[in-house]
């Protein structure tokens, strides 16, 4: 099968227009398309649904059945695990939407319906391959392509201090009031003072700073 291309058509203003279509020919990624999916679901449920039972370590049965399964058998999840090469957890559904056949089973015959989607993050129609993604709007659940690569983020975290002064600033360090520079310790604060006879010692003085007093005349 071709690669699938994802397109969008645009008028002049860049608005998106939005072609009229029909589910059979719209395809789902795991093959077949929505029309058809859609007659399996509805067969399914015609047909009554009969719960065979949990599905994982610890119960009913531990992998789906290889044969012999009918339409309209449904197992619950009951441990992590990819069932119809399908990845589930606990609580998922999974429905037999097509009966086994003498030519053998197939993933196709089953469907998952997930049980645990909290607060389900919508993305763009498109975004670019190996771009970060950020939030677009408060809500929390729209996405959008935040335009930073992840390489270029992991690179510039890699290259923070690859400069002419790295050694100086990695040895930098503070402490309350003071900054010590490559062992050496630097005093924040005024160093040197001037008051009149009798006058306060400014405030902000440094530690160990100097303090000249002008004589009584």
């Amino acid at each position: 099968m071709a690669e699938i291309i994802k397109t969008k058509i645009l008028d002049a203003d860049k608005n998106v227009i939005h072609s009229e279509t029909s589910a059979d020919i719209v395809m789902l990624n795991g093959g077949g398309n929505v029309e058809d999916k859609i007659k399996s679901l509805e067969s399914a449920f015609a047909s009554g649904i009969n719960l065979r039972g949990t599905v994982g370590s610890g119960g009913t049965v531990e992998t789906l059945p290889a044969d012999s399964y009918k339409l309209g058998d449904m197992y619950v999840v009951l441990t992590d695990g990819t069932y119809a090469s399908q990845v589930c957890e606990p609580g998922d559904l999974i429905l037999c939407v097509k009966a086994y056949a003498e030519e053998g089973a197939a993933d196709t015959d089953w469907t998952v319906v997930q049980n645990n989607v909290v607060r389900a993050v919508k993305g763009p129609e498109s975004a670019t391959d190996g771009n970060l993604m950020a939030f677009d709007g408060v809500s929390g659940t729209v996405a959008k392509d935040s335009t930073l690569k992840t390489a270029d983020v992991s690179d510039a975290v890699a290259k923070k201090h690859e400069h002419a002064n790295s050694t100086l600033l990695d040895g930098i360090s503070a402490d309350g009031n003071t900054v010590t520079i490559n062992g050496k310790k630097f005093y924040a604060g005024r160093p040197v003072a001037i008051i009149e006879n009798g006058g306060e010692i400014p405030a902000d003085m440094a530690e160990g700073g100097i303090v000249f007093e002008k004589a009584a005349v």
